[in-house]
């Protein structure tokens, strides 16, 4: 992004700001607003204001269960968003309510994939993949989460799954393209995509190439005993 850019998504995120405190202003019972607020701050990396507005706000709402698990998984994100995980983690499984509960076992399952916890992002994941067993980002998910974890069976399977439905990701066509040469299979139709799709992810995970090298060694027997 161009400073010019920078400039101007500053701008749009203050002006946007401006219009949710008008809002909460004149709707103060309006979560959302307040969760919607909360969000644009944590995108101007302005978590502090964040995380304060919503500590303030759970007390305001503590006896509105939707309310609260709404502010709580946005205080979750704020958290993860400032890489302070163990404080995200504890907010995610503060949530209550069906309605947001597997948004938020979805987000401690990116929580301890970003704390390397793999088994425990996994089975995170899975109970979501349980009830969205078509939803690409989960997929998308298991799929990092077993190509971290060595197995890349697996992992090519749901990345597919994934890549079926958002074919277009360059990101995704980049990890598929990884597990491809994990396994030995062609993995220049998936990297090309990823190239075209998204150079710039390509270009700074250039090193993810060599450390697949790594995790070949690393895992080959239990590669192996997959195939059995």
């Amino acid at each position: 992004m161009s400073e010019k850019d920078g400039q101007q998504a500053q701008a749009a995120a203050s002006a946007t700001v401006k219009k949710l405190v008008k809002a909460i202003d004149a709707n103060p019972q309006d979560a959302q607003l307040i969760y919607q607020l909360a969000t644009v701050l944590t995108e101007m990396q302005d978590y502090e204001q964040a995380e304060e507005l919503l500590m303030k706000m759970l007390g305001q709402f503590h006896s509105d269960l939707a309310a609260t698990d709404l502010l709580t998984y946005g205080l979750g994100n704020v958290y993860y968003q400032a890489a302070a995980y163990d404080q995200a983690a504890q907010m995610f499984a503060k949530v209550q309510t069906d309605q947001r509960k597997l948004d938020a076992y979805l987000m401690l399952a990116e929580t301890y994939m970003q704390q390397k916890d793999y088994q425990k992002a996994f089975a995170f994941a899975l109970t979501v993949h349980d009830q969205r067993a078509t939803d690409p980002a989960v997929n998308a998910l298991l799929g990092d989460i077993l190509l971290a974890m060595g197995n890349f069976h697996q992992a090519a399977d749901f990345y597919d799954q994934a890549l079926a439905k958002q074919a277009s990701d360059g990101q995704l066509n980049f990890n598929r393209g990884l597990v491809a040469m994990a396994l030995g299979q062609d993995e220049q139709p998936f990297m090309a995509q990823a190239k075209k799709l998204d150079p710039a992810y390509v270009a700074q995970s250039a090193q993810r190439i060599n450390d697949i090298a790594t995790l070949i060694h690393k895992h080959e027997p239990a590669d192996h005993d997959e195939e059995q």
